[in-house]
């Protein structure tokens, strides 16, 4: 998933709960009915042991996508940032996040 990308999407979002570590995101209506767990597919290259993100969970009935992260790696604030409504904040905190959730992006 690239970053604009990510950015486009986020504007469909709001967090609904956000602890340190877990995140729950609600899904704009317009958005539930094209989302499916195939288009977050993406995700899975970024979940698991030793990564920061440790899981995701979609559930298209609530229109809800949970997150569980590495909150000592992924700073809250930051995460929370990037979902937020100031689109200044989301890019600097996009721009901070994602090296350390693709190590690969860094490079490019």
């Amino acid at each position: 998933m690239s970053s604009d990308s990510l950015m486009a999407l986020r504007r469909y979002v709001t967090i609904a709960h956000h602890i340190p570590g877990r995140i729950r995101l609600r899904f704009n209506n317009t958005l539930i009915a094209s989302l499916g767990k195939s288009k977050l597919s993406a995700l899975d290259d970024y979940c698991g042991p030793g990564h920061s993100l440790h899981s995701y969970s979609l559930n298209t009935a609530t229109g809800s996508l949970l997150l569980e992260y590495d909150a000592k790696r992924l700073s809250p604030k930051l995460i929370a940032q990037l979902f937020g409504d100031d689109d200044e904040q989301a890019e600097l905190a996009l721009t901070e996040l994602l090296p350390i959730i693709s190590p690969s992006a860094a490079k490019d």
